[in-house]
């Protein structure tokens, strides 16, 4: 009681001390007790701030390390330093494991694009060959009474007698399927990678319509025969030549758009074994010995700009 009574006075005296309290007398006076009054004529209860409690608790402190605060900061930046550096050799080892995967999957890329690119100039060199060939056949059916005049029918070893010679190259694309199916496809040079996107998507469409221009040869067959021509017959093998001229010319065109995707990529093969290469081809070698018109080799490699 008597200390409660010491407490009280002095609260009371700090308080009435004002703005001339120090810095430690006003730490005191939140310590001290607060009446609150429950109105007129009610009791007065004085309520005792938490602020002593929490200051007279003693927080425990950290326990010093054996060797200091210092040796334990330098073993986590060790630790760190070695962390990031396994990363960063994990990262270079795969690095040099995708550059080696894309010099591989480019030097494969070279030999199947040669084949395009040959494939392209046999096409750009007969095709003028081709469409004199179609205007020959659409002559014989315009110029025939009421019965077909047969066109010849040619034959070689080991493919199908035919009335329309022209190339049937299938574009492939094995190895451009295997770059993208093995994930080195993003790690090729931006450059490059959009331009293989557009050489194989030509690729596609020329083979798509080589498929075409094969139907209209079974078709073309007929050309053979001494049938009756009723306007019908005439108009379907008229419409059967004149989409074979235009497919042919597209086909020309494209041939010329895939040649300078090959020369944008640098994978033009060398050109005097390219000459000879398509010099060998069967459809070149028909048109030459006809006497059909044809370009030469220095146009047909000109590319087309897509």
């Amino acid at each position: 009681m008597i200390k409660y009574e010491r407490r009280h006075e002095s609260c009371s005296l700090m308080s009435a001390m004002g703005g001339k309290r120090t810095l430690a007398q006003e730490r005191d006076l939140l310590d001290c007790p607060r009446p609150l009054r429950g109105g007129v004529g009610g009791p007065t209860l004085i309520l005792y701030p938490a602020f002593g409690v929490l200051r007279s608790l003693r927080f425990p402190r950290l326990a010093r390390p054996p060797h200091g605060w210092r040796e334990i900061v330098w073993e986590i930046l060790i630790v760190t330093v070695g962390v990031f550096m396994a990363l960063a050799a994990q990262q270079w080892a795969e690095d040099r494991s995708w550059q080696s995967k894309v010099r591989a999957a480019t030097d494969n890329l070279r030999d199947e694009v040669s084949d395009h690119y040959a494939w392209s100039v046999e096409w750009r060199m007969v095709s003028p060959c081709v469409i004199a060939q179609i205007d020959r056949l659409e002559q014989r059916v315009l110029q025939s009474g009421d019965r077909l005049n047969p066109a010849p029918v040619y034959v070689e070893p080991n493919i199908p007698s035919y009335e329309i010679r022209e190339p049937a190259k299938e574009y492939h694309s094995a190895v451009w399927q295997a770059i993208i199916n093995d994930g080195v496809s993003p790690h090729l040079e931006p450059r490059l990678r959009n331009e293989l996107s557009s050489h194989y998507s030509q690729a596609l469409m020329l083979t798509e319509l080589t498929d075409r221009n094969l139907v209209d040869q079974d078709r073309l067959h007929l050309l053979s025969l001494s049938i009756p021509l009723d306007p019908a017959t005439r108009l379907s093998l008229l419409q059967t030549l004149s989409e074979l001229r235009g497919r042919t010319k597209f086909m020309d065109l494209l041939s010329g758009q895939m040649i300078d995707h090959i020369v944008k990529e640098g994978m033009v093969p060398d050109p005097v074994a390219t000459q000879t290469r398509v010099s060998k081809y069967g459809s070149y070698k028909f048109c030459r010995t006809h006497g059909l018109p044809t370009r030469s080799f220095k146009d047909a490699k000109v590319s087309v700009p897509n």
